[in-house]
Parts: C-alpha cells; sequence; structure tokens
C-alpha cells in the first residue's frame, strides 16, 4: 500500500515540475503586445510625413526645360548658345536644388543628373561645331514664295559667308552671295531674275532643268535642282467651250421655253498644241487629260468675236500663284482656281434658279452665224518675243433655236 502511494506522489511532482514555467511564457507574450503597437505607430508617422520644404514638381520642370534645351539645340545654331545654355541652366538648377531638399544629400545621384542634363541639352549643338568642315554644309528648304514671286532657300554650315548660282543648261543665271549668321543664311532671289522658260511640259516631264550651286568661304560646294514644277511660270495653251442655258415662260396657258444665254468657261495652263473645240460647245479639253496646271502671275480676258467685230469681252482676271481674282457686273469681288476649267464672269443669273452667273443672249448675240471665242493670256513671266496667248475656238450659232447643235465652224 505504502508503495502505491509513493508512485502517486512522484507523478503529481513531476506533473508540477513539468506545468511551473508557464506564467513566464503568458507574461513574455503579454510584454511583447504592449511593445507592438509602439513600433507600428513609428513606422506609420515615419511613411506618412514628408521631409520640410520638398517640391516633388521640380524634377519634372527640371527635366522638360533640359529636354527644351535640347531640341531648340537642334536647330543647328539657329537660337543662340547663351539661349540654350540659359535653359539648361534653369532645368538643372531645378534638379539640384530638389535633390539638397531631401533629408540627405546623394552627391552621386546630382552629379549623374548634371552630365545628363548637360549631353541632352548642349550635345546637339555641340555635335555641329565639331563636324568635319568637309561635310558641315547643307543646302536646304527649297521655297517658292507665290506672293513675292521669290525662290527661297537656307545654306546652313560652320562657315561665315557662301556664294549661290542658279544655272541651267550650264548657263549661269543668277549670282549671289551672303553671310552667315548663327552658322544659316536665307537667300531670296526674284523669279524674273532667271526665269528662261517652263521646267516641264503638259506631261510632267522635265524639259529645262534649274540648279543651285552654292560655295562656302572655305571652298566646299553644294548643288541641288530646284523642283521643277516650281519652275511652271508661263500659261502657253488656253481653250474655252460653252453651254446652252434655257429659260421658261409661262403666260397664261402658253408656255414657251427660249434660250437664256450661255455658260462660259476657260482653261489655261500647259496642254498639247492639237487640243480644239469640238462640236456641241465642246473642247477636246473637257477630260482634262494631259494637263498641267500653271501657278504664276497672269492675266486672263475673254473676248467674243463675230467676224471682225468684237461682240463682248469680260472683265480681266488676275491671276497670282493659285488663285485668280476679278470683279463680276453681276456678283462683285469674285475668286476661282486655274488649275481646273473655270466658269467666266457673265452679265446675269439664269432665269429659271437664279443662282447661275451666264452670258445674256441679248449681251453678244448678234443673229446666227460663227462666234469666236478667245482666252487671251497676258504672262508676266516669258522667254519669247511675246508675253501673250491667244486661243480661238469658234461655234456656229443659232440661238433662236433651243435645239441648236452648236457645232464647231468649218
Amino acid at each position: 500500500m505504502s508503495g502505491l502511494l509513493d508512485k502517486a506522489t512522484a507523478v503529481k511532482d513531476a506533473e508540477t515540475d513539468t506545468a511551473a514555467p508557464a506564467p513566464v511564457v503568458v507574461k513574455k507574450q503579454a510584454e511583447e503586445k504592449q511593445r507592438a503597437p509602439k513600433t507600428v505607430a513609428k513606422t506609420t508617422s515615419a511613411s506618412n510625413d514628408p521631409p520640410s520644404g520638398s517640391f516633388p514638381v521640380l524634377p519634372s520642370i527640371g527635366w522638360a526645360a533640359i529636354v527644351l534645351a535640347g531640341i531648340l539645340s537642334l536647330q543647328g545654331g539657329a537660337i543662340g548658345l547663351l539661349i540654350v545654355g540659359v535653359i539648361a541652366l534653369l532645368g538643372v538648377g531645378m534638379l539640384v536644388q530638389h535633390e539638397r531638399m531631401q533629408p540627405e544629400l546623394n552627391t552621386v545621384k546630382v552629379s549623374v543628373s548634371v552630365v545628363l542634363a548637360i549631353i541632352i541639352a548642349i550635345g546637339p549643338y555641340a555635335a555641329l561645331v565639331l563636324v568635319p568642315q568637309d561635310s558641315s554644309m547643307a543646302l536646304t528648304q527649297i521655297e517658292m514664295d507665290q506672293e513675292s514671286d521669290e525662290l527661297t532657300f537656307y545654306v546652313r554650315g560652320s562657315f561665315s559667308s557662301s556664294t549661290a548660282s542658279i544655272s541651267s543648261g550650264g548657263e549661269e543665271l543668277w549670282t549671289g552671295s551672303e553671310d552667315l549668321s548663327n552658322d544659316f543664311a536665307k537667300f531670296r532671289v526674284a523669279v524674273s531674275s532667271f526665269f528662261q522658260g517652263n521646267a516641264q511640259d503638259n506631261t510632267g516631264a522635265t524639259i529645262k532643268a534649274y540648279e543651285i550651286t552654292v560655295e562656302s568661304g572655305d571652298g566646299q560646294t553644294q548643288t541641288r535642282e530646284i523642283p521643277p514644277n516650281f519652275m511652271n511660270r508661263e500659261v502657253l495653251n488656253s481653250g474655252a467651250k460653252i453651254t446652252m442655258v434655257t429659260k421658261t415662260e409661262t403666260s397664261g396657258t402658253t408656255t414657251e421655253t427660249s434660250v437664256d444665254g450661255l455658260i462660259v468657261e476657260s482653261i489655261v495652263g500647259l496642254f498639247g498644241p492639237t487640243e480644239e473645240a469640238e462640236d456641241g460647245g465642246e473642247h477636246s479639253m473637257s477630260t482634262v487629260s494631259n494637263y498641267l496646271p500653271v501657278f504664276s502671275d497672269y492675266t486672263i480676258q475673254l473676248k467674243i468675236m463675230k467676224g471682225g467685230s468684237q461682240k463682248w469681252q469680260s472683265p480681266l482676271i488676275t491671276a497670282d500663284g493659285t488663285d485668280t481674282t476679278w470683279v463680276s457686273a453681276v456678283s462683285g469681288s469674285k475668286s476661282g482656281s486655274p488649275d481646273r476649267w473655270m466658269g467666266l464672269p457673265g452679265t446675269g443669273y439664269d432665269v429659271d434658279t437664279g443662282m447661275i452667273e451666264i452670258l445674256k443672249k441679248d449681251d453678244f448675240y448678234d443673229g446666227s452665224g460663227c462666234y469666236t471665242f478667245q482666252v487671251i493670256v497676258v504672262n508676266q513671266y516669258y522667254a519669247g518675243d511675246s508675253s501673250t496667248q491667244v486661243s480661238s475656238s469658234a461655234w456656229d450659232l443659232n440661238l433662236e433655236n433651243t435645239d441648236d447643235e452648236m457645232s464647231e465652224c468649218s
């Protein structure tokens, strides 16, 4: 019996020894839980409070200024190195100021940013200066100014002056010199000072090439052809076509249809010399094939002849580059385009619509017979003996008959 009691006592003592450390573990976990919130609060405070005086937008503005300086630098000297440098310096200053506002100044980051900024902003300008002289000249931007009737082009490079000449077929037609400023010079040449005939025929084939040759002060040369379409300056061909316009009038129970007048159209430019008037008031150029318009300075006028007698003439139409203008006796100031068939001024509106400007029958018609519609073009630029080109399109007209076939005069 006593043996059993001793075993029971031993087991109880062992359980007591094993469970005794538990209160220590609970106390330690409680202390850790009490300390944890303090650590979280400290971390949150550090992440939400930006450094005093920080402006996150400064780097964006700084790099934008540096990129702008690089774009201006790409102009090859047209903006001035001083302006490019000031803009680049402002951009670098913003980057440096942003870094100085941080809690710790990162000198490596600042240095790298400054070097990159200098390369982006000043690099293109420096590259132009360092290009070898034998490849630093450029003849660019050949353009035609239709308002001033001048050919313009630019010479760029790292030299002080340049001489330019314009020639055709080996013959020098014009020469001039310009000093370069900020590594470029602009030449303006009056077309009348060198024009010697159209560069293309009516099919668009080049028949006369005009070339610009530029020589720099240090001996470099470059030659480029003037775009041929710039050098089509004279109208060599013209033509006319007519369309009958009728009117319907009712008086009581009687309705009568008669000829009200004609719509007259003209075409000017370059087309084949065999193009001519056709039956029905038409013209072989009605399909506008193998035709090249001329954008230049000239005047157009229509005259209607019957035999040797003039029956009517239109107001003078003035072409200036791509536009034509005139003053109509019916509708006042008008404009059109010389690159297609163009309606000519009339003397009234058609009766049926009251909108279409026509040449009234009573203003030119003098009985049946052959009427010649002359289109007279006076060129400002012309290489021949005369500046005037006249075309004659003639039809037999009997405008008392609305079924008149308006056949070509034989």
